[in-house]
Order: C-alpha cells, then sequence, then structure tokens
C-alpha cells in the first residue's frame, strides 16, 4: 500500500532537507561567484558591429526581404537580455560592492536564478503542483538537485556553464521552454485543464515570439517535440472517430491541439530559416562536410559516456527505476512513466541525429557536448526525478527501506564529485586590478591566465571591445587596452 503524500516525509525530515537544499544551493552561488568571465561578453554587451546588426532588425525580416546575411539573426530576444542585464545591474551592485566585484557577482546572481528557476519548474512537472513548500514540492527538488554540476561532472553533463554567455544563451532558453511546455505537459500527464483564459493565451503567444528568436537550441527544440507532441496527441484521439476515414480522423486529432503549439512550431521553422543565414567571421574558417559531422557523432557520444560516471549511473538508476515501475508499481500512473521515459527516447534519438546540422565549430570537434546535448540531459534529470518520486511515494515501507538508501548514495556520488574550486577567478581579478590602477593607455600584464577571453591576450588591439566594457562599467576611467606576454 502506497504512502499518502502527507506522510512521504515527516515534519522534522523535511525541515532538514530544505536546510540541505538551501545549502547546496548557497554552495552553488560561491562557486559561480568563484568563475572567471568569458571570451564573448564585450562582444554581446557593447555589442560589437557585427552583432549591431541584430539590434537594427530584431525579427531578422532583412533576411526575408533583402536575403541579409549577418551573425545570429535569429537570437534578438537572447542578445537583448544579456546585453540590458550586464548593463545595468552591475551599476546598481556599485553601491554596495566594487565594481570589479559587481561583475562577477552579477554572473553569480544570474546563473543562480536560472539554476533555481530549473529546479522549481522541474518540480513542477515532477509533482503535478505549483504549491512550493509543501512536502512533495521540497522532496522532488532534493531529488534532482545534486545532478546540477557547477565543476564535477560539469563538463560531461553540466546545465550551468561557468560562461556567463552560454548560460544566458543555453540554460536560460531550455528553461524558458520548460516554462512554456509546463501548461501543455499538465494538460497531458496530470490531466489538468490547459488555459482558456483569453489574455492568458495570448500571453502564451507572445512568449513564442520571444522563444523562437532567443537561443541557438530553441528552434530545434520546440520542432522535434513539436513533431512528437503532434504523434503523441494523434495516436490518443485516433481511435475516438471510429467508422471515419483516415484523413477525417487525422484532422480532427490535431483540431484538439492548442493552438499555441502550432504557433510556436511555426515561428520555430521562420527563426531556422533565418538562422540559416547566420554569418560569423570568428567561425568562417570551421567548416566541414555534413557528411564528416555525422562520422563523428559517435565518438562524441563515447566521450561523454566514458570519461566520467556521471551520465552512466544517471542512465543506471533512470533503468532500475523503470524496472522497480514496470515489476512492482505498474498501475496508470506508473504505464505513464514508462510511456514519458521511451518518449525522451524517441526525442533523445531524433535529437541527437539532427545536431550536426546545426553547424560545426572548432570548440566541439565530435558535434555532441555537454552544452548542445542539455535538452537531452534536463529530460532525463526530469525523468529520474520523476520516477523515483514515485516510487518513494508509492513503495511500502519494507521496500521503502531498501530502496532510499540506493538514492542517497547515488546522490551523495553527484555531491561530492562536485568539488569545491573557489580560486578559479583569483588570477584574473588581480589583473582587472591591475588594469584599473594602472595609468598606462596601454597596459602589459603579467598574469598567466585568461582576461575576459578564452586564452591569451597578446595583442592590444584584441582588447579593445573589453577596454571599452571596462571603462562602461567603471573599473577603468578611460579605455586602456591591456595585453599578455
Amino acid at each position: 500500500m502506497g504512502l499518502s503524500e502527507q506522510n512521504i516525509v515527516s515534519k522534522r525530515v523535511i525541515y532538514l532537507l530544505f536546510i540541505l537544499l538551501i545549502t547546496d544551493l548557497s554552495y552553488s552561488f560561491v562557486q559561480h561567484l568563484k568563475m572567471p568571465l568569458d571570451g564573448d561578453m564585450a562582444e554581446c554587451i557593447l555589442p560589437s558591429k557585427e552583432l549591431q546588426k541584430i539590434f537594427e532588425d530584431p525579427l531578422g525580416l532583412t533576411v526575408i526581404s533583402k536575403n541579409a546575411v549577418y551573425p545570429n539573426p535569429n537570437r534578438f530576444f537572447g542578445q537583448w537580455t544579456y546585453s540590458k542585464y550586464f548593463k545595468h545591474l552591475p551599476s546598481t551592485l556599485q553601491n554596495f560592492v566594487s565594481p570589479i566585484e559587481s561583475i562577477y557577482l552579477s554572473c553569480a546572481i544570474a546563473k543562480i536564478i536560472i539554476q533555481i528557476g530549473l529546479l522549481i519548474l522541474l518540480a513542477f512537472y515532477i509533482t503535478g503542483t505549483r504549491k512550493i513548500f509543501n512536502r512533495s514540492f521540497i522532496l522532488s527538488v532534493i531529488i534532482i538537485v545534486p545532478l546540477f554540476q557547477t565543476n564535477g561532472y560539469r563538463s560531461y553533463m553540466g546545465i550551468i556553464d561557468p560562461s556567463i554567455t552560454y548560460t544566458f544563451f543555453y540554460a536560460l532558453p531550455c528553461t524558458l521552454l520548460l516554462l512554456f511546455y509546463l501548461p501543455f505537459f499538465n494538460a497531458t500527464f496530470h490531466q489538468t485543464n490547459f488555459i482558456s483564459n483569453k489574455l492568458g493565451l495570448i500571453l502564451l503567444f507572445v512568449f513564442t515570439v520571444f522563444l523562437t528568436l532567443n537561443g541557438p537550441l530553441t528552434p530545434g527544440i520546440v520542432l522535434v517535440i513539436s513533431l512528437l507532441y503532434f504523434f503523441y496527441q494523434i495516436k490518443s484521439n485516433y481511435h475516438q472517430f471510429v467508422g471515419s476515414s483516415f484523413i477525417f480522423k487525422i484532422i480532427q486529432s490535431l483540431k484538439i491541439i492548442p493552438k499555441a503549439h502550432f504557433s510556436i512550431s511555426i515561428l520555430s521553422l521562420y527563426s531556422l530559416y533565418i538562422g540559416s543565414h547566420n554569418y560569423n567571421s570568428i567561425y568562417e574558417s570551421d567548416n566541414i562536410s555534413i557528411y564528416e559531422r555525422y562520422i563523428r557523432l559517435p565518438m562524441g557520444l563515447y566521450y561523454l559516456l566514458t570519461q566520467k560516471i556521471g551520465f552512466p549511473i544517471l542512465l543506471i538508476m533512470i533503468g532500475i527505476n523503470a524496472y522497480l515501475i514496470n515489476r512492482k508499481l505498474n498501475n496508470e500512473e506508473g504505464i505513464k512513466i514508462l510511456n514519458l521515459l521511451k518518449w525522451i527516447g524517441i526525442f533523445s534519438l531524433l535529437y541527437i541525429l539532427l545536431l550536426p546540422l546545426g553547424g560545426y565549430r572548432n570548440c566541439r570537434p565530435n558535434i555532441i557536448r555537454y552544452d548542445t546535448i542539455m535538452p537531452i540531459t534536463i529530460a532525463l534529470i526530469l525523468i529520474y526525478g520523476m520516477s523515483t518520486y514515485f516510487l518513494i511515494k508509492n513503495f511500502n515501507p519494507y521496500f521503502l527501506k531498501r530502496y532510499l538508501p540506493v538514492i542517497i548514495v547515488f546522490s551523495i556520488i553527484f555531491t561530492f564529485a562536485d568539488k569545491p574550486e573557489f580560486s578559479k577567478n583569483d588570477c584574473e581579478k588581480k589583473a582587472l586590478e591591475a588594469i584599473s590602477l594602472s595609468k598606462d593607455n596601454t597596459v602589459l600584464l603579467e598574469y598567466d591566465c585568461s582576461i575576459m577571453a578564452w586564452g591569451k591576450i597578446e595583442d592590444p588591439a584584441k582588447s579593445e571591445l573589453n577596454a571599452q566594457l571596462l571603462e562602461y562599467w567603471g573599473i577603468t576611467k578611460k579605455k586602456k587596452l591591456y595585453y599578455q606576454k
């Protein structure tokens, strides 16, 4: 006999879990605070002349009207959000901390907000409730929070990137997509009513525009989900129209799908089209044939699954959960979870097969990397959390005593893997202080680390944008170029 929601955990235990959750998030915040700045910040925040075209043509209409080609034509809202955030928050924080500290603090605040947002949304999906402070919600968050790695297994299954730019263009859009799909998921999985309020539907449509012109992953994710969602709805509703023609059944099944899903699919197709007109001089030479990209896919998968144990043990735990549900708790809710796992498997396969069509970068030689497969990672965390929560809620005390130690050991492995590395930006901070205090217009730095760059800056001219941004932030009183030996 399963446990009731009130008896999943006692009040004393839930208080302890809440303390552990706050401790984990505080630890993550400090880790984020100690990360160095990345080499794309100045280009995106100011922005550079190359990226200025995005702000002049937010919807990419010149791609349609003039066949224009320029960097990232389908990412206006991502660029706009990123630029506005870092043009305003640091100056506010400088009322409390130094200009240099305000930049690192701004990065950490953005990362922890996105991380908390992801945890909350995933808990909504897992429990079907929107009550943040009830026991079920806290338990579901505790189950998945160790899987968010800042160090540890981050290079293989990371979500919050060390680079703040990548966090804004990968983790944030994934968070917003989870928010968009929540009412669809609740209506399908938890049998709640879809949005019927006209204002809510209008806001949902506006949200689709923001989403589809936001980041590099969004259009592809949406189109794969849309395809699977359409098949699911047809499969689920096809039997309702017995005796009708095949075409009639398909049309009637499609009519049941909320119109908002069609709008985001159409806008995603538009986003992919204008995104095909992307040009960036930095990556001009980064090009190999599509055939070679597909040849490299297996090596990318092999690298992800064999270098660290993070992904393998997550997949093993999902397999164990699926086996236990199938053997011991194969009820209506259990069957739904197993079916969801199948759909996630299909989504993962289709998504991976489409990845090579999204272009090639030397920084991702095997196409598959932790950032490009982030949607799959999030989906796996979701199904792990949902299946684990379901088993804890429904197992009788006898099986629960044997199951919980396995989950605790699994969580401990991830917790201890995410080791503290609190000196990652010490060198960069000292370099920024040296630039700030120097009286020279061009500063030679002796520091052996990257300084707002992806590597050392040996030519002062290449620090031009960084120098402009440092002056904008008030770290320097005038523009100062810098370089390293």
